[in-house]
């Protein structure tokens, strides 16, 4: 399968390559940063590696096999890739962008990006060390190593960067606060039942947001001007989002040439869970896959039937006990292209990317 992925790579880059010539594309490329939100399949190459979605049913509503993503389809960036594509090829479908060790190491290949993200990982190189993930941190070194070979710089800077990173930083962290071990594997949204007040403006949070803007910087450094970055949805996670948003504001006035995007998944997250009706959801608490208490006691994928899921994803809003399905994707990226400045800060993806193309 990987041979026949790469043949279908190398052709589509081949093919890329001529429309890039007609001075078609908006975005030449997409390189994607991150955890298991963002992952298409990096932790499948992993020997020993233990966070992993490459087991059925996962990928089941838009794949012949599992891929490694964690949910039942495509993650939010595929959607969004997808999206860049058909405006970047004239409606030309081309791949969804694979993880960078399934590729070799080569420009041709990486004509129009590469996703780094591994799922498990944080913006701590501490977060996923026992699961034997790739740190955010060598994820980034990747990219420089290749960026140090990169000729075009104009191909750099036009190429969109998304990050998704530090929920499973802050998680931890919340649990502890929560003292609820027989259900912090749960989604919850009941903030006022919590004592979260020790959480404002503490060093860890202070670290986590100043880990967030060195990678960006580090980014910025190695050629990358646009970026798209996801807060933290987990709920307690308001002071790092609002620290996050600060730092957007920042760099978008000091980094030479930058255009810093962020979702506001926290906030629209919740009113998804609150008001599901009005979004299509008919379940906004229990997972699709799993088993127990809101599906969270056995992991999808290890019940038994080990494929069992629930009759129709789409119906809910948490594919796992941790992640989205991909109809909560399909709507974010909706909300990244076209929504206003309280879900996409300070502005959206359409506003970011043609305003590119009028340079």
């Amino acid at each position: 399968m990987a041979k026949s992925m790469l043949i279908l790579w190398t052709i589509s880059s081949l093919i890329l390559q001529v429309v890039k010539g007609g001075r078609c594309s908006y975005v030449p490329a997409m390189f994607i940063f991150g955890d298991s939100l963002a992952d298409a399949g990096t932790n499948n190459y992993i020997p020993n590696c233990t966070a992993r979605a490459d087991l059925s049913p996962y990928g089941v509503s838009s794949f012949l096999s599992p891929t490694g993503r964690f949910t039942n389809g495509l993650t939010v960036f595929d959607f969004v890739e997808s999206d860049a594509f058909v405006i970047a090829a004239t409606q030309l479908e081309l791949p969804l962008i694979p993880p960078y060790r399934e590729l070799p190491f080569n420009q041709s290949i990486y004509s129009y990006g590469a996703n780094f993200a591994s799922g498990g990982s944080g913006l701590l190189d501490s977060t996923g060390l026992r699961k034997r993930v790739v740190k955010l941190s060598d994820q980034i070194s990747k990219f420089e190593e290749f960026s140090r070979c990169e000729s075009q710089k104009s191909y750099l800077s036009n190429s969109l960067y998304c990050i998704s990173s530090g929920g499973n930083d802050i998680r931890p962290y919340l649990e502890s606060l929560f003292n609820q071990s027989s259900t912090t594997q749960t989604p919850s949204y009941n903030e006022t039942d919590l004592n979260l007040s020790s959480l404002k403006s503490t060093p860890f949070v202070n670290s986590l947001v100043s880990t967030h803007r060195r990678y960006i910087q580090r980014l910025h450094r190695a050629g990358a001007r646009n970026f798209l970055i996801l807060d933290i949805s987990a709920v307690g996670s308001w002071e790092y989002n609002a620290g996050l948003k600060e730092v957007v504001d920042d760099l978008n006035e000091k980094l030479h040439g930058v255009n810093i995007i962020l979702l506001n998944s926290y906030d629209y997250l919740k009113n998804m869970i609150r008001n599901g009706e009005g979004f299509g959801f008919s379940e906004t608490l229990s997972a699709c896959c799993g088993s127990g208490l809101l599906g969270a006691n056995v992991s999808c994928g290890k019940t038994t039937p080990t494929d069992q899921y629930c009759d129709d994803p789409d119906t809910h809003l948490f594919w796992d006990a941790m992640h989205p399905t991909q109809k909560v994707y399909s709507i974010f990226s909706n909300e990244i292209w076209g929504g206003n400045s309280s879900v996409m800060y300070p502005f959206n993806l359409s506003t970011l990317i043609f305003g590119l193309n009028k340079q």
